[in-house]
Parts: C-alpha cells; sequence; structure tokens
C-alpha cells in the first residue's frame, strides 16, 4: 500500500513521457535521494573510526553548503504538488508524503547497508564514497539533463514559499489534523528495535524536523529524532 502511494504520487510529479512536468518529477526525486544518500553513508561511516566520523560530517557541511538549495526547493516541489494533486483531503496528501519519504530513505539505506557489508575495508570505502560527495563528484548541478529543472524549482520555491506555509496551515485547520512525513520512518526503526505494532506519535512536526514517541506493547517508550526523513532513535 505504501509503494503504491508513493508511485501514485512520483506519477503525480513525472507524468508521462511526453509531459512537460516529466523532469520536475524527476529532479524532485533526484535530488531527495542524491541527499539522503549521502546522509546515510554519514551514519553509516561516523561509526567506523574516529578518521572517518570526521571527514563524514566534514563532507555533509561541505555538500549542503553547495547542494543545500537544491535540496529544500526539491522539497518545496513536492510538497506544493501533492497538496495540489490531493486538494484538501490531508490524510491521502499526508500519506503520499510519508510513502515518498519512506520509499527514499529505505533505497538510500540498502544501498549503503549492502556496500557497506559487502567490503572487508569499511574505513577506505568511506573514504572513497565522502570524496566523491565532498570533491563535487555528486553535486546535483552536476546532473545536466536536470540541472534546468533543478533552478526551475528554486525559483518556484522563492516565490511561492509562504502561500505554500499558508495553505498547508489552511488545511490542518480545517480538518485539525497533523501528519508527520517520516511516520513510516519511524514504525521501520522501532521495529528493529525490538518494538514491533508500537503505537507512533507525532510529538514535533517542524519538517525537515520531527519527534516521534513510540508506546511499545510492554509499556515502554522510545524516543525518536528526525531530520529530512533520516531518523534516529533518542538515548
Amino acid at each position: 500500500m505504501r509503494l503504491m502511494l508513493a508511485a501514485l504520487a512520483l506519477s503525480s510529479l513525472v507524468g508521462c513521457a511526453s509531459n512537460q512536468l516529466s523532469q520536475t518529477g524527476e529532479a524532485v526525486y533526484y535530488a531527495l535521494q542524491t541527499d539522503t544518500s549521502l546522509r546515510s553513508w554519514v551514519d553509516a561511516c561516523k561509526t567506523v573510526s574516529t578518521t572517518s566520523k570526521q571527514q563524514a560530517l566534514m563532507t555533509q557541511k561541505n555538500w549542503w553548503k553547495r547542494n543545500g538549495a537544491f535540496v529544500e526547493s526539491a522539497d518545496y516541489g513536492l510538497t506544493h504538488d501533492i497538496i495540489t494533486v490531493t486538494d484538501d483531503r490531508a490524510e491521502t496528501g499526508a500519506r503520499m508524503a510519508m510513502a515518498i519519504t519512506w520509499q527514499v530513505v529505505e533505497t538510500a539505506e540498502q544501498e549503503v547497508d549492502e556496500l557497506m557489508q559487502s567490503t572487508s575495508n569499511k574505513e577506505s570505502l568511506c573514504d572513497r564514497i565522502l570524496s566523491q560527495y565532498n570533491d563535487g563528484e555528486r553535486d546535483l548541478r552536476g546532473n545536466e539533463s536536470l540541472y534546468n529543472s533543478l533552478v526551475g524549482l528554486q525559483r518556484r520555491a522563492q516565490s511561492g514559499g509562504e502561500d505554500l506555509k499558508m495553505k498547508q496551515a489552511s488545511v490542518q485547520a480545517r480538518t485539525g489534523k497533523v501528519y508527520g512525513r517520516s511516520f513510516y520512518v519511524v514504525e521501520k526503526m522501532t521495529k528493529r528495535e525490538g518494538c514491533p505494532g508500537a503505537k507512533v506519535q507525532l510529538l514535533k512536526n517542524d519538517w525537515p524536523h520531527e519527534v516521534y514517541d513510540a508506546r511499545c506493547p510492554d509499556g515502554s517508550y522510545l524516543l525518536a529524532r528526525c531530520e529530512w526523513g533520516n531518523c534516529l532513535i533518542a538515548d
């Protein structure tokens, strides 16, 4: 069901091959996926060694400085088009956003896990991948076929960002419901932490920052903090 929702939402962005929005949809997914992949590499490499941790944090800072505006614009494009497609059906739009966020994170984590498990030298692998990000090889502007779409998204975000916030606030006020995009991500994490069937509740919704409380069947609870769909269980 979640992947079906993700596919539906992406199809609304990508459209058919002849649709002028197809490049925009591809640019949105490309930017969000590239950013999430880097965050997954940073999380994985921070635990390898002190050297890898320092390199990971420096790489993330440098890459975001060059590409952050494009990522924020892509996120705007996703949110705007989901709201447009679903109109005031807040729950449908929210579940589409959840499904896409879940799919992006799932794909990135799977790629990182497979490569880390297949190598005998994790520090060397981290150095190679992180260097590609730090040196600009994986900068978003490097994709010539999508660059113009990324620039277009940036202009849309600059001109329509405040209108989108008002639209979101209006929908939430009418429905009385607030949804978190990282819900499915947190749900998956609670299962990995030995808490299947947890009741997940959104405590703070200030995208890209979210905080969730997960109540486990045994009466214990977990607190998850998320940034751009990348979540960690708080100690």
